[in-house]
């Protein structure tokens, strides 16, 4: 046994007093209580694994990627077992001290990047303010013995969903799933737990849920800001298939709101978008009467957000 066994076999919560007034069930899957606090540890895992098995990635190695916190601590604690050094690249806006510590901890480099970000709320998308990070590591992989793990277009994030967390979800609920509903940072959880779930519940609404700051899927598909290889992957495939039956933008006192709620209610240390996602729920069950079944994600715990209670997917 070692930490990389921890990874994964999480609970499903059967959400009861933030519900006690519905006429429907949530499950919310608890990811933060994989070893690094968060969804991300499955991805990190499974992309690591098949980047050895290919040759992507060599010992001594460095694995570099831009992230907005979860991806870097679990890239960072992967890396760290592994053997790997891990250079992050976070944007200036959601490098808290705690996450920067936390990264470091285990090793790994922070360098920060920054992007305009004149009108927006405080409510982000990752996607956006990763672009100067990605722009950055694609330099970077041009040296040897440098992988960039290319999170938000490697498809094996969303297969690390689709085998292991939705296939668990599966088996855990044991009944017909009415609804999903994910936050969407590279849109892989959003499509691993759709192709998993789908498969006994053909009619499954797939629900996305973004920060109200800067919503990427709540756009038109000709104003997305493509840029092959850097903007393109998940969260353009959904928009292009519209896999997402619904997209429900959250404000951050929404979030925080019902955050809090799962932390004093439910006894649910988890983080911002959990409660991003559990309030989409809750709009989603109330105007579909059909949905009497449905699924969410606790994507992370609320120890990386005590400095920045902001949604940031």
């Amino acid at each position: 046994m070692n930490v990389l066994n921890m990874i994964g076999n999480t609970p499903l919560i059967h959400l009861k007093r933030v519900t006690r007034e519905e006429k429907f069930d949530i499950f919310a899957k608890a990811e933060f209580v994989n070893p690094s606090g968060s969804l991300k540890d499955r991805i990190a895992l499974r992309m690591i694994a098949e980047a050895e098995q290919d040759g992507s990635i060599r010992t001594g190695g460095t694995i570099v990627e831009a992230s907005t916190g979860n991806t870097a601590i679990a890239l960072a604690m992967v890396g760290a077992y592994e053997g790997y050094k891990v250079v992050i690249l976070m944007p200036e806006k959601t490098a808290s001290q705690e996450r920067i510590s936390i990264v470091e901890k285990f090793g790994a480099e922070v360098k920060k990047t920054s992007v305009d970000n004149d009108g927006i709320d405080e409510s982000l998308h990752g996607g956006f303010y990763e672009i100067p990070g990605r722009i950055l590591a694609r330099e970077m992989e041009s040296k040897p013995d440098i992988w960039w793990t290319r999170q938000f277009s490697n498809p094996f994030n969303a297969i690390a969903h689709r085998e292991g967390t939705g296939a668990e979800i599966v088996e855990q609920v044991g009944r017909r799933i009415d609804a999903v509903v994910v936050s969407v940072g590279t849109g892989g959880t959003l499509l691993g737990l759709t192709e998993a779930l789908r498969v006994d519940s053909p009619s499954l609404k797939v629900v996305a849920v973004e920060p109200a700051g800067h919503p990427m899927l709540a756009q038109k598909l000709e104003s997305y800001p493509l840029i092959e290889g850097i903007t393109d992957g998940f969260v353009f495939q959904i928009m292009r298939e519209k896999i997402a039956d619904h997209v429900i933008t959250v404000t951050d006192g929404e979030a925080v709101e019902m955050t809090n709620r799962l932390v004093r209610e439910e006894g649910l240390f988890c983080g911002i978008s959990s409660g991003a996602n559990v309030h989409a729920s809750l709009l989603i069950g109330r105007s579909n009467p059909s949905c009497k079944t449905i699924v969410t994600v606790l994507p992370d715990s609320h120890n990386r957000y005590l400095q920045m209670p902001h949604y940031i997917t």
